[in-house]
């Protein structure tokens, strides 16, 4: 197995996930999930294009960091992409793994994320069925954080 795609509806709206998920996690989700990442902050570039973003996590997690870079950023469109640097699973089963996320406003002022995710593992490393679902459920879990933060905060990234 390569990667999976998952999607899933939300009361949010989708210019205000796109903007959380994609030029201010650094910011908000040490906030609001501190018992999973202890930190995080930009450690090249101004929120654009190469963007370089470092997540350090804590003793809940099995590894200490994730580094990545944002490598599509579409604005118009509430799309964008970021590849996984250095950190996580990457060195250990993984050469390299993207994550591309999709947001889709819907008619009563929600929207529908789409997340696309490409692994390559690393040579005679076979990725299980069980990775795949792990990294879902973690995926998920902080969007889930993400939107439930925004439901209880209208006002917030407005």
């Amino acid at each position: 197995m390569t990667g999976y795609s998952v999607e899933f509806p939300t009361q949010v709206a989708a210019s205000r996930l796109f903007r959380v998920s994609a030029l201010e996690s650094h910011n908000i989700v040490p906030k609001i999930i501190p018992e999973i990442v202890s930190s995080a902050s930009v450690v090249h570039g101004n929120g654009d294009l190469g963007t370089v973003t470092l997540f350090k996590f804590t003793d809940a997690v099995p590894y200490d960091c994730i580094k990545e870079r944002l490598d599509v950023l579409d604005k118009k469109n509430l799309e964008y992409t970021h590849t996984l640097l250095e950190g996580g699973p990457l060195g250990r089963k993984l050469q390299s793994g993207t994550y591309n996320v999709k947001f889709q406003p819907t008619a009563d002022g929600g929207s529908v994320v789409k997340i696309t995710v490409d692994c390559h593992p690393k040579p005679g490393v076979e990725l299980t069925e069980e990775d795949m679902k792990v990294d879902k459920e973690d995926i998920l879990g902080m969007f889930k954080a993400v939107e439930a933060y925004l439901l209880a905060n209208p006002d917030a990234y407005a």
